[in-house]
C-alpha cells in the first residue's frame, strides 16, 4: 500500500476534506481579534522576540531592578515551554507580520495536515478507505480542536502543535510497520524528537508501544534488523532534542534547571491549582469528541481488538497508546490540564469511525441513510453554537477587543521617544499584550520611587493613560507623557 500523497488522486475525498479543513481552522484562527490570556500571550511575546534572538527565549526583554524571577509569566529568559512551536510562530511572523493572527497560522496548517495523518493511520489500522473518510471528517469537525487552533484554549499552539507531531511520529511508525522500510522508522524518531521540542517527555509516546511490540517479538523469533532500526529511531530523536538541552544547560543554567525540576513535579505535585480526580479525563470526552459521540469510542476498540480483519501490530500499538496516555495522567499525574489527554484524540475518533462504519453496514443499500445519520454527529462533534456563544458580545469580550485596538495604535499614536509605558489599573498581565503590539516596555503595576529616579536617571519618557489617579512622584515626573486614549 503505497502512502497517500503519492497517490492523491486516489484520495479525492481526503483532499477536500483537507481543503474544507484548511479553510474552517483559516476563520477560527482570525475569530477573535486579540490575544487570549492563557497562555496564547505569553507564546505569542516570546515568539516575537524569538524573530530576532531564535536562540535566546524572552519574555520581558528590559527588566527593571534586573529582575530575574523564576516566576514564568514575568520572568525574562523564557524556558517554560521547549521552543519548537514559538519557532514556528516567529517565522510565521516574518512572513506575514507581527499580529495575533500571524501567530495562529502554524497551528492552521498542522491542524488542516492532521486530517491526512489521521486519515491514511485509519486505512493503515483498518485497510478500509470508508473509515479513513469518517475519521477525517470527524478531525475536520473536531471542536476541541478547532478552538486550541483559535487560542481561546490553553495550552493553544502549544498542545496543537504537540499533537501534529506525536500524530505524525505515529504515522511513520505505522508506515514503517506496514513496508518495512528504514526511513520510515528513523523519521518517525525525528518527529518525536520534534515532539519533545514542543512539550518534553511525552513526545516520546511512539516508543511506548514500539517497544512493547517488540518485547513481545522476543517470545518468537524477533529480528536483529528491528532492533537496529529501534534504535536508530531512538538516536534520531536525541539528535533532534538533546542539542537544545544541552545549549539552555550551558547558556541559562539556573533557569533551565529550574524548569526541569518544575516539569517533574507535574507528576508528583498539583501546580497552579490544576486539581482533579481519576475521572478528569474521562469526564471530558464529550469536550473532547461531541456529546455522546464518544459513546462509540468503547465499540470501537472491542471491535479492533476482537475482528480478526482489523487484528495486527497498528490496532494493537492505537489502542496501547491510548490506554497509556489515558492511565497515566488519570492515575499517575497529579496535575490535570484537559489537552494532555488529547493528543491520542486522533486515534480515538479512528476508533468511533471503525463504529460508524460497522453501523452504516447496516443501510449499506441506503446512501442518504447514511449521510441523514452522520450530520448529526459531526454537529455534534462541531458544536457550532458553543463557538458562537463564546463570541457573543460581553463585557469581557468587549473589553479585550477595545483595548487591543488601542494596544495596536498605540506606536502610531505616540512620540517615538516614549520608551516605558505603565497602567497599573488594567487586567493583571495586560502588559504583555503591550509588549507584543508596541516595541516600549510596559508594566502592569504602579513603578515605585526607586524605578522613577532609575527612569530619571536615563531621562526617559514615561506614558500613562489619563483615567488614572497616579502619585505625585509620577504626577511630577517631568518626561511624563500622558495617554489620551482610554481602556476598558
Amino acid at each position: 500500500m503505497r502512502p497517500f500523497f503519492i497517490s492523491l488522486k486516489q484520495h479525492k475525498e481526503a483532499v477536500f476534506i483537507f481543503i474544507l479543513s484548511f479553510v474552517l481552522r483559516l476563520y477560527m484562527a482570525h475569530i477573535d481579534p486579540f490575544l487570549h490570556n492563557w497562555d496564547e500571550k505569553f507564546h505569542a511575546l516570546v515568539a516575537k522576540n524569538m524573530m530576532k534572538e531564535p536562540f535566546k527565549p524572552m519574555l520581558i526583554v528590559d527588566q527593571l531592578n534586573s529582575n530575574q524571577t523564576n516566576i514564568w509569566s514575568i520572568t525574562h529568559i523564557w524556558l517554560h515551554k521547549q521552543p519548537l512551536f514559538m519557532w514556528q510562530m516567529a517565522l510565521s511572523m516574518k512572513l506575514f507580520g507581527v499580529s495575533e493572527f500571524s501567530i495562529r497560522y502554524p497551528s492552521v496548517l498542522m491542524g488542516s495536515l492532521m486530517i491526512l495523518l489521521v486519515y491514511r493511520i485509519a486505512i493503515l489500522v483498518t485497510k478500509n478507505k470508508n473509515i479513513g473518510i469518517i475519521a477525517a471528517l470527524l478531525l475536520c469537525f473536531s471542536h476541541y480542536q478547532l478552538e486550541l487552533i483559535s487560542g481561546r484554549l490553553g495550552m493553544d499552539h502549544n498542545d496543537m502543535v504537540f499533537c501534529f507531531y506525536v500524530l505524525a511520529s505515529i504515522w511513520s511508525y505505522f508506515e514503517y510497520i506496514n513496508s518495512g522500510k528504514w526511513y520510515w522508522a528513523i523519521l518517525s524518531g525525528i518527529l518525536s524528537g520534534c515532539a519533545i521540542l514542543v512539550k518534553w517527555l511525552a513526545g516520546l509516546l511512539v516508543f511506548s508501544a514500539w517497544v512493547i511490540y517488540l518485547f513481545m517479538g522476543m517470545f518468537k523469533k524477533i529480528e536483529r534488523r528491528k532492533l537496529l532500526l529501534f534504535g536508530g529511531a531512538i538516536v534520531a530523536c536525541v539528535a533532534v532534542a538533546l542539542p537544545w538541552q544541552l545549549f539552555i544547560l550551558k547558556h541559562y543554567p539556573i533557569e533551565a534547571q529550574h524548569e526541569f525540576a518544575y516539569n517533574s513535579k507535574h507528576i508528583r505535585e498539583v501546580l497552579e491549582g490544576h486539581e482533579g480526580g481519576n475521572d478528569f479525563y474521562y469526564k471530558k470526552f464529550p469536550e473532547y469528541f461531541g456529546a455522546y459521540v464518544w459513546l462509540f469510542i468503547f465499540p470501537g476498540i472491542f471491535i479492533l481488538m476482537f475482528k480478526a480483519v482489523y487484528r495486527n501490530a497498528m490496532s494493537f500499538s492505537s489502542v496501547l497508546y491510548t490506554l497509556i496516555v489515558f492511565v497515566f495522567f488519570s492515575f499517575v499525574a497529579k496535575t490535570k490540564l484537559a489537552s494532555y489527554f488529547f493528543v491520542v484524540a486522533p486515534l480515538c475518533l479512528i476508533f468511533i469511525s471503525v463504529s460508524i462504519f460497522h453501523f452504516f453496514s447496516y443501510f449499506k443499500k441506503h446512501r442518504a441513510v447514511q449521510v441523514f445519520l452522520l450530520l448529526p454527529i459531526l454537529y455534534l462533534s462541531f458544536d457550532p453554537l458553543d463557538i458562537v456563544d463564546n463570541r457573543k458580545p460581553s463585557k469581557e469580550r468587549d473589553k479585550k477587543i477595545q483595548n487591543a485596538l488601542v494596544y495596536k495604535s498605540l506606536d502610531k499614536t505616540m512620540p517615538a521617544n516614549i520608551s516605558v509605558i505603565e497602567d497599573p489599573n488594567v487586567n493583571t498581565f495586560e502588559n504583555i499584550d503591550v509588549l507584543f503590539y508596541t516595541n516600549r516596555f510596559a508594566c502592569y503595576w504602579l513603578l515605585d520611587e526607586k524605578n522613577v529616579e532609575e527612569l530619571l536617571e536615563k531621562k526617559a519618557y514615561l506614558a500613562v493613560f489619563k483615567h488614572h489617579d497616579l502619585p505625585d512622584y509620577i504626577k511630577t515626573y517631568p518626561y511624563l507623557y500622558i495617554i489620551n486614549q482610554g481602556l476598558e
